[in-house]
């Protein structure tokens, strides 16, 4: 998922409506595309763009509070609430409506302040009425599976921020320890049929993230992947 949304935004592409609903899944080959790109479009800086879109449940908090000129990194948003459903088996915030979707939110993640709003819609004239919040937010721990993983824990916090600019890429997010396991050489799937290729990257997915080449590609495969110094030297080329 994360490698696929990346790919878009390598391109300056928004999905804006990324959800399990929306994606492919073989599980026999362990295989996950993204679908649905009825909703996806390429942002240009200082473009307008509708702010009601993406199913609430996914919907990034600056959306929910109107901004216009936002980025990817509302994919970001929605990618984090992906992962929290993979791990829950249902979605961690279900508004009625997008007032009750940001109270939902500000339980899981807190009450955000002035410069948390201003980053995520410095027109914002206060849809969302802060001032009735009397309730102390949990940690997000609390709303995940006791069996989950701290590493889990640590990226889903670091998706779901409230300032987009703070969320991590989906590059940044493959570096995760969450994805540790995944390079091991001798891991399989439940069926215990291989993995299929997931270090196969094209030089333009890493290319704006040569620093991260090292911890997100294992050893074993690194010499049948462009190096950094190709990367870099691509970049600057």
């Amino acid at each position: 998922m994360l490698r696929g949304l990346g790919y878009l935004h390598i391109q300056g592409v928004a999905h804006r409506d990324l959800k399990p609903s929306n994606m492919i899944v073989d599980f026999d080959a362990g295989i996950l595309k993204i679908c649905d790109l009825g909703s996806a479009k390429k942002l240009n800086r200082n473009e307008k763009s509708v702010s009601y879109v993406c199913t609430r449940y996914y919907r990034a908090p600056e959306l929910l509070l109107g901004c216009t000129e936002y980025t990817t990194a509302v994919d970001i948003w929605s990618a984090g609430c992906c992962i929290a459903e993979f791990l829950n088996g249902y979605p961690i915030c279900r508004g009625v409506d997008s007032s009750d979707q940001m109270y939902r939110i500000i339980k899981i993640v807190g009450i955000p302040n002035r410069d948390e709003l201003r980053e995520m819609n410095p027109r914002y004239t206060g849809s969302v009425d802060l001032t009735v919040i009397t309730f102390i937010p949990r940690t997000l721990r609390g709303y995940l599976p006791e069996r989950t993983q701290e590493s889990a824990v640590v990226l889903l916090e670091q998706l779901l921020k409230y300032i987009p600019n703070k969320r991590l890429t989906c590059q940044a997010a493959l570096a995760s320890d969450f994805f540790t396991e995944l390079k091991q050489n001798s891991i399989l799937l439940p069926n215990k049929r291989n993995l299929p290729p997931l270090f196969n990257f094209r030089e333009n997915e890493l290319s704006k993230s040569s620093h991260l080449y090292s911890t997100i590609v294992p050893d074993f495969l690194r010499n049948n992947l462009p190096t950094v110094y190709e990367i870099d030297n691509h970049k600057q080329t």
